[in-house]
């Protein structure tokens, strides 16, 4: 995430969720990794009040950052940005599906990404809304070269993509004209309490807590607007999750 009040961002997401983490002062973004147990999560850094902020981005990982990026626009999508390199780290680019979500792309250097992933305070899911669902389930197949697996219970309006069989995003099918995005998913031990410590917080509830069959969950816009859900696990996942 990339925005203006870079401090008031980390101010809110640390104690909700247990992060740890600093800017970077040789960084031109001031970026501030977050970490749970020492392990990588997040990040956070810093942009010009003058330019817009960038919500929570995935970036997804890729052995071979200069195919992927042609088969972006060869299969419709737009390039952002990159390849670049972060120096030290790795090296990544930005693009946007053919219905215009944001996603970004990390080829690995020193510095891997998550460390941790399903753990409390840590994201569990990722995933996309889009009123665009078959079509961007086939663009995201073909771009990462997995599948895209429909839901028995929501053939038509949910797809996971998968890599050797297990699911590592998913795509929800809306009916609203709704500009897609992809949204994160946070693990928290209790959804109620962390709920009312982030409204606490200056976030807004959308949706209160409620079971579901993938956890209890609420849907929160962070003090800047941001929209992110918190979780918990459920004790059995639904097949083809």
């Amino acid at each position: 995430m990339l925005l203006a009040g870079q401090d008031e961002a980390l101010a809110f997401y640390q104690p909700l969720f247990g992060w740890s983490g600093s800017p970077d002062p040789n960084d031109p973004t001031k970026y501030a990794v977050q970490t749970v147990a020492g392990k990588a999560v997040a990040g956070i850094g810093m942009m010009p009040p003058s330019e817009p902020l960038m919500p929570w981005t995935g970036y997804f990982a890729v052995t071979d950052l200069e195919a992927a990026v042609a088969r972006i626009g060869a299969n419709g999508g737009g390039v952002i940005v990159g390849p670049m390199e972060a120096p030290g780290h790795g090296r990544f680019a930005h693009g946007t599906d053919p219905a215009g979500a944001h996603f970004g792309l990390w080829e690995a250097g020193p510095f891997p990404g998550f460390q941790i992933w399903g753990e409390p305070g840590c994201m569990t899911w990722f995933e996309l809304v889009t009123t665009e669902g078959k079509s961007s389930a086939e663009f995201y197949a073909a771009l990462f070269e997995c599948t895209a697996e429909p839901m028995d219970a929501m053939p038509d309006a949910y797809w996971t993509l998968q890599v050797e069989g297990q699911p590592r995003a998913g795509i929800f099918q809306v009916d609203a004209s709704t500009k897609p995005y992809w949204r994160p998913y946070f693990l928290v031990r209790n959804p109620d309490e962390a709920a009312a410590a982030a409204q606490a917080a200056g976030a807004r509830l959308v949706n209160p807590p409620m079971d579901t069959p993938f956890g209890r969950m609420a849907t929160l816009n962070d003090p800047n607007g941001i929209e992110i859900r918190i979780t918990s696990m459920p004790e059995e996942m639904p097949e083809g999750m």
